[in-house]
């Protein structure tokens, strides 16, 4: 069922909002870890925030009619779109010009920065932001390609700013990004099932309810033996031979599971 506890706003978080490393930099894994020394901040972002595009181009195959019979995905992009606000953060310059194109002199206080169409490099990017609640979401993309800078623009009653388009390319595993969520203290996530044993008769079958925490999610049902028990998604237990079967429930690594006698 509808739970509006689910529905959410993304703020950056106050210690940071963009953090890029080399790629090939290990990957965070969750949502709340603090991140390596190897992750540099990419300081303030405008207030549009982050706009990620993820979708895939299609082809339509019509059947003889105009009837629609399939739809084959031809690609599917990903991409991050976010504009920068530190103009003078090296970091931020590096991104868009290159590392090789930026030079930082500490000593006398000075910046420099070449323009050309040298190659730039791919990064790791992570975003992190605060739900609503207090829970926190993190956006990791293992390989950022920078595709896209937007027009510069100065005049004095506007920050510059540097609006950038990141392509996210696959990893080794094919994915794109990665998002985790750590649920703030005050959302707790359980698991119950209304029976811990269920007789069936061989060829009849029984319903099995989970009630889960936050309600209305997912949960994703299995027998430890389909010879002698089966469940489909629902958790509706099917008899299949007589014996003994374990139907297992499971969401959010949360596991219940009911002992179930085939007679």
């Amino acid at each position: 069922m509808p739970d509006v506890n689910n529905v959410s706003t993304g703020k950056p978080k106050v210690a940071g909002a963009v953090y890029r490393a080399a790629r090939g930099t290990t990957l965070p894994t969750d949502a709340s870890t603090a991140l390596g020394g190897a992750f540099v901040d990419m300081g303030y972002i405008s207030e549009d925030g982050v706009s990620n595009t993820n979708s895939p181009d299609t082809e339509k195959v019509k059947a003889w009619g105009g009837q629609t019979v399939l739809v084959v995905v031809n690609e599917k992009s990903d991409s991050f779109k976010l504009t920068f606000l530190e103009s003078i953060n090296p970091n931020v310059l590096e991104t868009v010009y290159g590392v090789g194109n930026v030079t930082v002199d500490a000593i006398n206080g000075t910046i420099s920065v070449v323009a050309n169409a040298s190659s730039l490099d791919e990064y790791v990017y992570v975003i992190d932001m605060v739900l609503k609640g207090g829970a926190l979401k993190r956006v990791v993309i293992p390989c950022g390609s920078l595709s896209e800078v937007g027009d510069i623009v100065y005049k004095d009653n506007e920050a510059i700013g540097y609006e950038l388009t990141l392509e996210c390319l696959p990893d080794a595993s094919g994915n794109n990004h990665y998002e985790y969520i750590k649920l703030a203290s005050s959302v707790t996530m359980a698991l119950a099932l209304d029976k811990s044993t269920l007789s069936v008769a061989h060829g009849s079958t029984s319903q099995l309810v989970a009630t889960t925490t936050p309600a209305g999610m997912r949960v994703t049902w299995g027998t430890s033996d389909a010879t002698k028990a089966t469940v489909d998604q629902s958790g509706l237990v099917t008899g299949v031979a007589a014996g003994s079967a374990v139907i297992t429930a499971t969401f959010g690594g949360l596991t219940k599971s009911c002992t179930v006698t085939v007679t």
